[in-house]
């Protein structure tokens, strides 16, 4: 791309403009000289048409059309500046004709130097005349013509000097027009990289979907990228050096614009809903301006539905948080704040506790508390699996690694984990061979695929649980004691249920809202009088056993019934089937299935209320407490079974 540069004026200037370019002529810059001569008003205007037309980088003139054309275009336009080589040479030049010389310019600060050491060493009267416009300078030159002195000044005061019969010297020379042109390459050379650099930036904020905007410490727009214009749909013209306020007068808006430096705050915008952040610009610690993001919600709404349908069609998910979990205990209070801590940090963390206290759910909750939340949550239950489809499930296997595998080979959980959360359930249940392996991948946080050479980095958060003393384990030999101390970083320990009896109530009412919202209407108000009885209860199974007992509790319960003792009977009633179930398995009573399911579970029901009133030598109260029922549910039971 040529250098485009136009030097205008008139006079004896334009013919030593052109002898002064003629050493850029087989360069790829092109400067073209423009005479002024005639009527300024009609060939300046001409001239600036040329200009334009040719795109014209920059233009070089004296001070008086630098201010015409400066009012006139947007090419910049650059005033020749006289050097003191300059001011000697014109002195030189006027000797010849007086000792008497004027120097007319119109910044007279232009002489940076004190020339009057001049008028000693050469003999000479220096005089200064300053103007403002041309009439002025014509006025002041025929004042001082009655002098019969001589002019140095531009172009146009030699031609004035000359109107009045006195000799006239150029102040300008060769050498300060070739120093201007090279000036004005320098400015060209900065602007188009500058113009590059913005263009650039431009084609990058144009291409985000955020929209943003920049401004200056007033709040004047100085950017906007082509997002911003289509989320606030304001019609595109050229804002810039506008105010915001002024563009959008927008209550919410306005809120922006006085706030300080702030992140993700919600706005309503007409038609839409903007996430929006706002950061402040410094320069050498000096605030300059703001830069404003806006961010459509319903788009963020669709990626984050995207990413939930694409990890949770993987199972990768974990769909619990800590505001997710019902309860109501001080122990369980302080165990949530503790996970809260510990899922801050990147630490292994093992969960301990009997079945069915919700071990996963405090895992998953952790996970979606922690930094790594976006990322994938792989949960694998170690006693579900034997010990060699564990390892292929947990480290991958290369194509061809054994009979059956993938033709493609298969990714691990391990792999599939980066950069989430990778959790281990049941983690006592795997073998002490198989725990070398483990420890191995939990240490260099690098694993192997089977049948492979190739060492695959993970970067992962670990956590484990137990439902045994891990402890104990290792000290019976069936437990890596290194890999205890590797799981045991962080430890959570879950109490049972019948440890927080005041738990059960809230649990209860949500099981109850949640499978039958009808049920849980008709009877709100009762729940606390009808939890009486579970209370009391153990709860061998934890919190899943409670929900056992309310599965049923939730199915047989008819809504037309608004009596307390209906409920608490139709609770007492699921409470004893399960009590019974646990005791027919724990006695291990053998009996023959007959082709009537009815009688079959009678016959179990009836051997071992029989068994246990025996060992009470048929005490029925005491039978009645050491099954954990009422008086009256046991003598309905051995009416029923016919016992005596």
């Amino acid at each position: 791309m040529k250098t485009k540069i136009a030097v205008v004026g008139r006079g004896e200037f334009v013919n030593l403009a052109r002898n002064s370019t003629i050493k850029f002529k087989n360069s790829d810059i092109e400067i073209t000289v423009f005479d002024c001569g005639g009527d300024l008003s009609i060939t300046l205007p001409r001239i600036l048409t040329k200009l334009e037309e040719n795109e014209t980088d920059i233009i070089i003139t004296g001070h008086f059309f630098k201010v015409f054309l400066e009012k006139r275009t947007s090419i910049p336009v650059i005033k020749l500046k006289v050097t003191p080589i300059d001011m000697l040479f014109a002195v030189q030049k006027s000797l010849p004709f007086s000792n008497k010389i004027a120097i007319t310019l119109p910044d007279l600060e232009e002489l940076k130097y004190d020339y009057s050491i001049l008028e000693e060493l050469l003999q000479v009267q220096l005089h200064y005349i300053s103007y403002n416009t041309q009439d002025e300078l014509r006025q002041k030159i025929e004042t001082y013509s009655n002098t019969k002195g001589t002019v140095i000044s531009t172009g146009t005061g030699v031609i004035y000097a000359k109107e009045y019969g006195l000799s006239g010297t150029l102040i300008y020379s060769e050498v300060s027009i070739i120093a201007s042109i090279e000036r004005a390459i320098e400015i060209i050379h900065f602007k188009r990289a500058e113009e590059n650099q913005r263009q650039h930036l431009k084609a990058v904020i144009d291409s985000v979907r955020d929209g943003i905007i920049a401004t200056d410490e007033q709040d004047k727009i100085t950017l906007i990228n082509e997002s911003a214009w289509n989320l606030l749909n304001i019609q595109k013209k050229n804002i810039i050096g506008d105010r915001l306020l002024k563009i959008i007068p927008n209550r919410s808006i306005r809120e922006i614009t006085q706030d300080e430096a702030f992140q993700n705050k919600i706005i309503k915008f007409d038609h839409i809903t903007l996430n929006t952040s706002k950061v402040a610009v410094t320069q050498k610690g000096t605030k300059i301006g703001n830069i404003i993001t806006l961010q459509d919600i319903s788009e963020i709404q669709q990626i984050e539905h995207n990413y939930r349908v694409e990890t949770e069609s993987k199972g990768l998910v974990a769909k619990n948080e800590f505001s997710n979990l019902i309860y109501k205990s001080e122990i369980i209070h302080h165990t949530i704040e503790k996970a809260k801590k510990f899922a801050r940090t990147d630490s292994t963390i093992l969960i301990t506790g009997e079945s069915g206290t919700g071990k996963e759910l405090i895992a998953q909750s952790i996970h979606n508390h922690s930094y790594r939340k976006a990322y994938p949550f792989v949960a694998i239950n170690c006693a579900a699996l034997p010990e060699t489809l564990l390892e292929s499930e947990l480290f991958g296997y290369e194509k061809g690694a054994f009979t059956g595998a993938a033709k493609d080979g298969k990714k691990g959980l391990f792999e599939l984990a980066h950069p989430g959360t990778l959790f281990l359930d049941e983690i006592n249940s795997i073998s002490i061979h198989f725990q070398a392996r483990l420890l191995r991948a939990l240490q260099e946080k690098e694993i192997v695929r089977i049948g492979g050479h190739k060492v695959i980095p993970v970067n992962i958060r670990i956590i484990a649980t137990s439902n045994e003393n891990l402890i104990n384990l290792v000290q019976e030999n069936k437990f890596r004691a290194d890999l205890y101390y590797r799981l045991n970083v962080l430890k959570i320990n879950l109490p049972p249920l019948r440890q927080r009896p005041e738990d059960i109530v809230p649990l209860t009412k949500h099981f109850i809202w949640k499978h039958r919202k009808e049920l849980f209407s008709q009877i709100e108000h009762l729940i606390e009088d009808i939890c009486a009885d579970l209370l009391t209860y153990r709860f061998a199974g934890n919190v899943r056993e409670l929900y056992n007992i309310l599965e049923r509790f939730t199915i047989l319960a008819e809504t037309n019934r608004n009596k307390l003792d209906y409920y608490r009977l139709l609770l007492e009633e699921c409470i004893e089937e399960i009590q019974l179930h646990h005791l027919a398995e724990n006695e291990k009573i053998e009996f023959v299935l007959k082709d009537n399911y009815k009688d079959s579970l009678a016959e179990a029901e009836r051997s071992i209320i029989q068994k246990y009133l025996d060992i009470q030598n048929g005490d029925r109260t005491a039978l009645a407490e050491e099954l954990g029922i009422g008086r009256t549910t046991l003598y309905r039971k051995l009416k029923e079974l016919n016992i005596r």
